[in-house]
């Protein structure tokens, strides 16, 4: 086989499998891991691929997300729409779960600004959210435990995941970095996941939020396939085209604001 040639089904197989190790590559091509490092070097530097530890992946997998304070002001003003609406959608007495996030943040503004509220419950895993709605005395707020992201302010690992696995809420809103229509939500970061999941099993609800900018990307880790969404809020530039596709793929209900 051509060098070419080789290289151009290396990279089908990646945009296949979104993610192969160089183990893999050499077995299925039959050549040397140094045959197909080379290989790799050459399409990395084509910017056909990003080189990862363990393996490889395509260049429109998502690998890392900007510092907080960079995030916290990007699209703030779809954020802030999104998260007062999004406020909108939790009643009196019920029990919800917010997403470390910088969307979920503005529904805990939100949230703050209500007097209304007389047994309302908010779970996070987030220390931003959690100083935010200490000062609204009607709200309980519960804070997952589990070790402090410095970043991010978020909290996560074994303490958060054993916390969220055992509730049972009404309601979750959740953030991603990532929205891909075929793969579903994706985040670039394995050990974040876990969290995720568990406050998705423990939700009868399941709300994203999320602006137009992180629809259409994909990052390495799948955790909630479209069809699972009972609901996603976004903001008005998300495309009509895009809107529908996803409708069509089944995501049960989505709103613009």
């Amino acid at each position: 086989m051509l060098t070419e040639e080789r290289r151009a089904k290396i990279l089908n197989q990646i945009e296949e499998k979104q993610f192969i190790s160089v183990n893999q590559l050499s077995e299925i091509f039959n050549v040397h891991e140094t045959t197909i490092r080379r290989d790799l070097d050459e399409l990395e530097a084509q910017g056909a691929v990003s080189r990862i530890h363990g393996g490889v992946v395509p260049v429109s997998v998502k690998r890392d997300e900007p510092d907080f304070e960079d995030r916290a002001t990007e699209n703030i003003n779809e954020k802030v729409r999104i998260g007062k609406y999004a406020a909108t959608l939790i009643s009196d007495g019920e029990c919800v779960i917010l997403d470390s996030g910088t969307t979920t943040l503005q529904i805990a503004k939100a949230l703050n600004e209500n007097n209304n509220y007389q047994a309302l419950t908010v779970i996070t895993n987030d220390v931003n959210i959690a100083s935010v709605l200490r000062t609204n005395r009607k709200i309980t707020t519960i804070v997952t435990g589990g070790t402090l992201f410095h970043d991010s302010f978020m909290l996560n690992g074994q303490i958060t995941n054993e916390t969220l696995e055992k509730l049972n809420v009404d309601k979750v809103f959740i953030a991603t970095p990532a929205l891909n229509i075929e793969k579903g939500l994706t985040h670039f970061n394995e050990l974040l996941v876990p969290a995720k999941t568990h406050m998705i099993k423990a939700a009868k609800t399941r709300i994203v939020v999320t602006d137009h900018t992180k629809i259409g990307h994909r990052a390495l880790y799948t955790f909630l396939p479209i069809t699972e969404i009972d609901l996603l809020v976004s903001d008005k530039d998300l495309e009509a085209a895009t809107k529908e596709i996803m409708l069509e793929n089944g995501v049960k209900q989505i709103t613009l604001v």
